[in-house]
């Protein structure tokens, strides 16, 4: 996904807080009005797309989506491919 005029939200992937999921895979994190967004993929349909009210809820709801595509993943999907090479 691009980052063009999205209000991108820095963070520290190496930070202890961070789950392994977006350590391993640096989602694109940004604000969405009231809410909070965190994306691997060219968009929330084909990708893994998580939101929440802080960065925290954004991160732990990708993290949930994470975890259900590593468990079943989608065949020729590049996100499922990356996400299994990331993790192995």
């Amino acid at each position: 996904m691009q980052a063009n005029d999205l209000k991108v939200i820095p963070l520290d992937f190496n930070a202890d807080t961070i789950p392994v999921s977006v350590r391993q895979t640096h989602p694109l994190v940004y604000e969405d009005g009231d809410a909070v967004c965190c994306i691997l993929g060219p968009d929330p349909q084909r990708g893994i797309f998580g939101r929440g009210a802080t960065v925290a809820a954004a991160l732990a709801d990708f993290d949930v989506h994470f975890n259900q595509l590593l468990e079943h993943p989608i065949e020729g999907d590049p996100v499922s491919e990356f996400i299994r090479q990331r993790h192995i």
